[in-house]
């Protein structure tokens, strides 16, 4: 009988070859199972045909190539995610480059679309915002810049609402019989990524992390520091509706609950073996535990998940995660431009792909996330004794 030794040799052998082969075989199909001769050739009739014969005139050379470049990053996508890779102007990246470092550039609210009615219902009014004092919750948005919104798409309503800083934006607003118009300039604010809250009469605090941006780690690290003075012993760690961000801030904060060597995540790049990232902090915080998900906890945040519920550090609750588990990188281009597309594939602690398929939680908890969101706008004492999740965490940590 081989001795336990080589057994996990053995194992960890054939993960890693196991890996490295899935480098080799995308998560999805990228090629093309059709012939296809000459393909500079064609590209080149096919762009001189469009235009020398289109319907209008107005069509362009650099439309073309725009449409061209955002073809292949759409065929080398997820098909289930076919915006992940993308090209960006400078201007847009600028805001992409804030979202990143916890600041956002908006107008400073989040809405829901009817694309029935064509109007805006505002959900949010996000602290130290140009929305605040102007908008309320429920005021119902149906023109912005004099542009009608019914029988318009949620991406052109988007459009619509992004732009620079100090840009202007005019909007057509709806409250109870009210109609008014409202002048909004668009700012950079802190997008206050992390809520801390110690749960009334009870030694347990509920960690809220909207989105993993740059520097949380800091600052999170020395929220749990004063919880634990504080005697709290549990957290409720909620990751939901949580997009991700930063790649690396994500595994900084799983850093923070696991035991030195512990493995946070394996990266996968091309023609490569499996890379395991580990944990390196001496002390970690040893709190019990419950992670809060659902169907929008993405990215960074399912890299939090996993770690945790791979080294059954904590238990998962909610409904599977949204399944991102790439990485991409961005690249700079001579005209200042900027490309992403995947570089690596991520896989868990314990070997799992979470691409398309999400991080399965332990217990399901099912409700959906604009009760969450509504949920979240409660005092904590009725937020514990009418949100589904919390309740079912605070019975898991009893």
């Amino acid at each position: 009988m081989k001795s336990p030794l080589v057994l996990l040799f053995t194992f960890l052998f054939s993960f890693s070859v196991g890996l490295a082969q899935n480098a080799i075989a995308p998560l999805f199909p990228v090629t093309i199972t059709h012939d296809f001769s000459n393909p500079d050739k064609t590209f080149n009739d096919v762009r001189e045909l469009i235009l020398n014969n289109y319907y209008s005139a107005d069509i362009t050379e650099q439309a073309l190539y725009w449409a061209a470049i955002e073809g292949m990053l759409r065929h080398i996508s997820p098909p289930e995610n076919p915006g992940l890779a993308k090209i960006w102007t400078p201007e847009e990246y600028e805001n992409i480059l804030n979202s990143l470092k916890g600041v956002k550039v908006s107008l400073g609210f989040n809405s829901t679309f009817n694309t029935n009615d064509g109007s805006l219902t505002v959900t949010e009014v996000l602290e130290d915002s140009p929305a605040v004092g102007k908008l309320q919750v429920y005021d119902r948005i149906v023109r912005i810049n004099g542009e009608v919104l019914k029988g318009k798409t949620l991406a052109f309503v988007n459009d619509l609402l992004d732009g620079p800083a100090n840009s202007e934006a005019s909007l057509k607003v709806i409250r109870d019989v009210s109609v008014m118009d409202v002048k909004l300039k668009r700012a950079a604010f802190p997008s206050n990524d992390l809520k801390v809250t110690v749960l009334p009469g009870r030694p347990a605090a509920l960690v809220e992390i909207k989105n993993v941006s740059q520097g949380l780690t800091q600052q999170l690290a020395a929220d749990l520091q004063k919880l634990k003075e504080q005697g709290v012993k549990k957290i409720l760690l909620d990751l939901r509706n949580n997009p991700g961000g930063v790649l690396n801030e994500g595994v900084s904060i799983a850093n923070l609950f696991l035991s030195k060597n512990n493995i946070i995540v394996r990266t996968v790049a091309r023609s490569d073996k499996a890379t395991p990232i580990v944990a390196d902090r001496e002390a970690p915080f040893d709190f019990e535990m419950v992670v809060l998900v659902n169907k929008n906890t993405a990215s960074a945040a399912e890299i939090i998940a996993s770690a945790l519920q791979d080294h059954k550090r904590a238990t998962v609750i909610g409904t599977k995660t949204f399944g991102k588990g790439v990485i991409e990188t961005t690249y700079t281009l001579e005209n200042q431009y900027r490309v992403k597309f995947i570089s690596s594939a991520m896989y868990s602690p314990a070997g799992r792909s979470w691409q398309a398929s999400g991080v399965l939680p332990d217990f399901l908890v099912q409700q959906e996330p604009s009760v969450s969101e509504s949920m979240a706008k409660l005092p904590i004492d009725q937020r514990v004794s009418n949100d589904i999740y919390l309740i079912t965490a605070i019975k898991l940590l009893q």
